[in-house]
């Protein structure tokens, strides 16, 4: 068996040294003659990480952007993005080159908490990923699903207008807790068949681990600098923290999934059958197509990715929503006008009056411009050498997509691109993901969020029933126009504090 040091005697001195010149000439070359994005003054070892300081990342990113350019490159140590910030060239990375933009870069925390990338929204682009993200359309997104979503929708909203109807008058309510509890319910009962708040697990409260895992799927400083960060992640306590949050997941998700197992004999009619029900079936006996086998783990990070991914998004949307509407009395006057006509003198608003009220559709699509939930989208992993705008861009360079820029570029919505006003939308059609993505709150091409057609569901359905049935105000001694906006997170950003209003029932 040959050591390592008998590859010094196997080939001679001069033509390691050769070669080894040889390779860095060819690299030198390469980047030489490769026209690079343009790209901020960088420092020694953090490289652009002091840029980034002081406020959220995109909104640091964005600044940036109008100083160097709607497509621009940066470090974080040693690590390179490709930051796009205009609709036109994000059009280049979601429509003409898909192809070449669509896998998912690697970390520690991605790669365990996904159960070594088994999932759908972190996984690299590969055939595995196309299949589960069939299945996840398929079996919980798609139209098999639609009568089961929608009657849970009214079950749950109605239980949270029943609420506020026994709420003590002029005592203002956390709208943050009422909708997380709303759309955990919703999202809990159509996947998992009920809600596990109460389940037995070790560790924290469901709220806390959901924090938690999406503070982890941020990443670390090992991501950006390879040697001193990974000391610092093991020093600081990082990676134990993300084996707890992994174990706390882990937990829950057995949970769920020991239940449904133990359930495999019990006669369910399709109606009766959940999600996680089809993905045990599927664990236990091959599809009838592919005659393939889903393992546990693969169930497993589905769970998790509806998890991470369904909840805390819708949450953060309706309240972006309610503070938009509660600031702007004219919007809230106009959209309850129309609310109230349309749907008469019902209990509640149904799904067949919110396809009429056009001017609640504007107001959710001015919230998804204005904050979309995640900002910074997940980062796409180039998986060749491109060109994008006249740059080149070299293979494994992370993408991030500034979708909060791109629902401000004044290019496409106008001097007044900071503002809320729905009414921009009357003469302008523009959707999700469109053509120019001229907005793109669920990203792109074949990374989209496969949910990109149910959750807009789910927040008009909110905010039309929170408007139908109360009046809002603001508690004593805050103004509407002085409500704090600021804002707060990684991953999902949501307003830095809870939104508190008064509600006061409509006669």
């Amino acid at each position: 068996m040959i050591n390592h040091l008998e590859i010094f005697t196997i080939f001679p001195s001069w033509l390691l040294t050769t070669s080894s010149l040889f390779f860095i000439s060819i690299i030198f070359l390469y980047t030489r003659t490769s026209k690079l994005p343009p790209n901020p003054p960088k420092l020694p070892i953090i490289g652009n990480l002091h840029q980034l300081l002081g406020k959220p990342r995109h909104q640091a990113l964005c600044h940036l952007s109008k100083q160097y350019g709607p497509i621009m490159s940066l470090h974080i140590g040693s690590k390179p993005f490709l930051i796009i910030s205009s609709p036109k060239m994000a059009k280049q990375v979601f429509k003409n080159q898909d192809h070449l933009f669509c896998s998912r870069p690697m970390s520690r925390a991605t790669g365990l908490l996904s159960y070594n990338y088994l999932d759908i929204a972190f996984s690299p682009h590969n055939d595995h990923w196309r299949d589960m993200r069939k299945l996840l359309v398929s079996e919980f997104l798609g139209p098999k699903k639609a009568s089961s979503f929608n009657h849970v929708l009214a079950t749950q909203i109605k239980h949270m207008v029943h609420s506020l109807s026994l709420h003590s008058p002029k005592v203002s309510v956390n709208l943050n807790e009422l909708l997380l509890e709303t759309v955990k319910g919703l999202v809990c009962k159509v996947a998992f068949g009920k809600n596990y708040r109460e389940q037995p697990i070790k560790g924290p409260s469901w709220e806390v681990m959901l924090d938690e895992t999406m503070e982890m799927l941020n990443g670390s400083l090992g991501d950006s600098f390879p040697w001193l960060g990974r000391l610092i992640d093991r020093l600081s306590g990082w990676n134990d923290k993300l084996e707890r949050c992994f174990g706390n997941l882990d937990a829950y998700i057995e949970t769920i999934v020991d239940d449904h197992r133990n359930q495999r004999n019990a006669q369910l009619g399709d109606d009766e059958k959940d999600f996680v029900h089809t993905l045990v079936e599927l664990s236990t006996i091959p599809d009838a197509c592919s005659g393939y086998r889903l393992t546990k783990e693969e169930v497993k990070a589905v769970i998790m990715n509806v998890l991470t991914g369904g909840i805390d998004t819708t949450v953060v949307t309706i309240v972006w929503a309610m503070s938009e509407i509660i600031r702007n009395v004219r919007v809230m006057q106009k959209l309850q006008t129309e609310i109230r006509n349309l749907t008469g003198r019902k209990q509640m608003v149904d799904q067949v009056d919110i396809t009429k009220m056009t001017y609640l559709k504007m107001v959710v699509k001015e919230t998804l411009r204005l904050h979309p939930p995640a900002p910074l989208l997940l980062p796409h992993e180039t998986l060749s050498h491109c060109q994008i705008g006249g740059y080149d861009v070299l293979p494994k360079t992370t993408v991030l997509i500034n979708g909060w820029a791109i629902g401000r570029d004044r290019e496409t919505w106008g001097e007044n691109a900071d503002e809320f006003y729905p009414e921009r939308f009357e003469n302008l059609e523009v959707e999700f993901g469109g053509g120019n993505c001229e907005m793109v709150p669920f990203g792109g091409g074949r990374r989209s969020c496969p949910a990109m057609n149910m959750a807009p569901t789910t927040v008009e359905t909110a905010i039309a029933n929170l408007l139908y049935g109360f009046d809002w105000e603001v508690p004593d001694g805050v103004k509407k126009e002085d409500l704090n906006m600021e804002e707060d997170g990684c991953i999902v950003v949501r307003r830095k504090l809870p939104l508190y209003l008064v509600p006061i029932k409509h006669m």
